[in-house]
């Protein structure tokens, strides 16, 4: 099926929200002065394009119309994005910065999840009708790729904490073993149940992937920090992959959630 404008046009907006998250990464992952500074001139440059194309996208879906959910979806991007501009202020302006920096780096990953479930409901894929099949486990499939939602949006938001010392780097790295767990007991939950279903077993097999990549990430940045190499070249790159991974292991369990809820039926219940 051919590939549509709105979801190639989302698929552009996705791909620039990431530049702004890994040029916003930037700012708190480098150690030195002047890569601050330049980074510090190139990210409000990469939130004004982004903010651009981002209302692009929201004036074509209010202008759509279509399902509500999706009208709502368009809102909440709205929203998101005028909460994550004026946090993005009040850090600059030192006030708070701990805590206003802390949330300006969630809810650019809020963000960057919205604007990919936008991508992923234009998409080719989305248009066919779905593969309906029925859960018949326990727990159900809705309620563990709703959990990894969550689980990952917190670490996101203790990772965010640690760049911006508003937390230390415990709760970060506890949470990331039990995220880790919790992201394999759902893949394999899915890919268990159905092994061949033509969108749920690639986006848990993604899911997987990408959280692998993610902990290997972090954990070297987290080496290279004990070693004292956080002013090279080396730290940043890693460091900055390791946030713009976060953003993406978000990304794919929000969407992974979406293909759940429209595929999978709730277990039947038993006869009396």
């Amino acid at each position: 099926m051919k590939r549509s404008r709105p979801h190639l046009y989302a698929v552009i907006v996705a791909l620039c929200t990431t530049l702004l998250l890994i040029s916003g990464a930037a700012i708190t992952s480098s150690r030195n002065q002047a890569r601050q500074v330049l980074f510090q001139y190139v990210h409000p440059l990469a939130a004004a394009a982004d903010t651009l194309l981002i209302a692009g996208l929201l004036i074509w879906l209010f202008r759509e119309g279509g399902r509500k959910w999706l009208l709502r979806v368009g809102w909440s991007i709205l929203a998101i994005l005028i909460v994550d501009a004026g946090l993005g202020t009040l850090q600059q302006h030192g006030s708070s910065e701990p805590v206003a920096g802390t949330l300006h780096a969630f809810f650019a990953a809020l963000l960057f999840a919205a604007i990919a479930a936008i991508a992923l409901v234009t998409s080719p894929s989305w248009q066919r009708d779905p593969q309906l099949v029925r859960d018949y486990g326990w727990p159900s499939l809705r309620s563990l790729s709703s959990g990894a939602a969550f689980l990952v949006a917190m670490q996101i938001g203790f990772g965010a904490g640690l760049r911006h010392s508003a937390v230390g780097v415990m709760p970060h790295l506890l949470g990331a073993l039990v995220v880790a767990l919790f992201i394999v007991i759902v893949g394999v939950f899915v890919t268990n149940q159905f092994p061949r279903h033509a969108s749920l077993r690639p986006m848990a097999a993604i899911f997987m992937v990408v959280t692998g990549i993610q902990v290997f990430l972090g954990m070297t940045a987290f080496f290279m920090r004990m070693m004292g190499t956080t002013r090279s070249i080396a730290f940043l790159v890693i460091s900055v992959a390791h946030v713009a991974t976060g953003s993406l292991v978000f990304a794919v369990s929000v969407m992974l959630a979406i293909e759940v809820r429209r595929c999978v039926l709730p277990r039947a219940q038993p006869t009396e």
